[in-house]
């Protein structure tokens, strides 16, 4: 697979100033850390899944104390002195945090974002000194980091992941109309690699297309699988810049936390999930990722063509360590998505340097439509 960007000056010019994020490092005391648990007080229409209360209306996330973020469910504030320009993007994200989510949230329960589903051929990459492992999936295609943690570690398990991305534009392949709702969904997540279990927060684009009559549906979505399944938060316009905070302050079988941000439209909201079945948090990855969801006649959606999408994502561990999608330790892990029956990648992800991962699109998910 070349995995050369083939990207414009103008492109690069645009993303240039996200490409130059340096370390960062997250600030948060102890007593904020039990209030994000303790704060979110605000039950939703799903049992289970609670949000924070309203700020005041002169509350300001930049001004704001740690604890007084946690209250109202704000992402912790980065190091402004260890990692300004960190802190520039968390600054922006807080800037236009405006309008907080408080309507009915929607369970799509036809329609499930899962741990990956490896393919039984892999490639023959398998990884090495400076080399990422790359597996085939039919589900996943993106960029995770790992460890060999079998149980949640307070000192080294991934407990947060912070993303900024576009709402990929979609549509179906190339020259198809295939009668089918074609899906992608870009997220973030805390495990969901090596076991059976993922905390994660995104974006949702679907292209339906029949009897050449074609439309699209775009939103934000939290999930935490095998709990609940895509939960629709607030809708979102193609091409808007999204910032998720997927967060678990105590790991295990302990409530999770995700944070979805449009910055176009400036809407926000703050979710706690509470644990209900499947296995616990262990930190043991942590991923930005492109899917295509389960849940169409017990199989997976077909993927909509959506070109090009593009990722900025770091990961911290427990004691501040940081891993970056551009990594290139045998503990960074690539994905390739193929079609159902395997012979075929129709998404592959490119790390783009320390912070950033681009995707795209391939053979049958961008043309001709792929045959299941």
């Amino acid at each position: 697979m070349n995995r050369t960007l083939g990207l414009t000056a103008a492109t690069l010019a645009a993303i240039g100033l996200i490409l130059a994020l340096t370390t960062p490092v997250v600030a948060q005391n102890d007593a904020a850390r039990a209030i994000y648990t303790s704060g979110a007080t605000i039950q939703t229409n799903i049992a289970g899944i609670h949000s924070y209360p309203e700020p005041p209306v002169d509350f300001s996330p930049l001004t704001a104390s740690d604890e007084m973020l946690a209250t109202y469910g704000f992402p912790p504030r980065p190091d402004k002195l260890a990692s300004p320009q960190k802190y520039a993007t968390w600054q922006k994200a807080m800037l236009t945090a405006k309008h907080r989510q408080t309507g009915e949230l929607k369970p799509h329960s036809e329609a499930m974002s899962h741990p990956v589903q490896l393919n039984k051929i892999q490639p023959q990459n398998t990884g090495g000194s400076g080399t990422p492992v790359t597996y085939n999936s039919v589900n996943w295609s993106g960029i995770a980091n790992g460890n060999t943690l079998t149980k949640w570690n307070t000192k080294t398990s991934f407990n947060r992941v912070t993303s900024e991305f576009n709402v990929p534009v979609v549509q179906q392949p190339f020259g198809s109309c295939d009668g089918y709702v074609d899906w992608e969904v870009t997220w973030n997540g805390i495990d969901g690699f090596k076991n059976d279990t993922v905390l994660q927060g995104g974006s949702s684009s679907q292209a339906w297309c029949n009897n050449n009559k074609a439309s699209q549906t775009y939103y934000a979505w939290v999930e935490w699988w095998p709990s609940y399944p895509i939960i629709e938060v607030f809708s979102v316009n193609p091409g808007d810049d999204i910032y998720v905070f997927t967060y678990s302050p105590n790991g295990g079988c302990n409530p999770g936390y995700v944070y979805v941000e449009d910055m176009d439209t400036v809407t926000y909201g703050s979710w706690y999930i509470d644990w209900q079945t499947g296995p616990c948090l262990v930190g043991n990855s942590a991923e930005i990722i492109v899917e295509r969801p389960w849940g169409d006649n017990n199989g997976f959606y077909p993927l909509a063509n959506y070109l090009l999408d593009f990722a900025l994502s770091w990961s911290l561990e427990a004691n501040n360590s940081e891993f970056g999608p551009g990594m290139t330790t045998p503990e960074t892990y690539l994905f390739d998505m193929t079609d159902d029956k395997g012979d075929q990648v129709i998404s592959y992800p490119v790390g783009g340097g320390r912070y950033s991962a681009y995707f795209y699109d391939a053979n049958c998910a961008l043309s001709g439509g792929c045959t299941f």
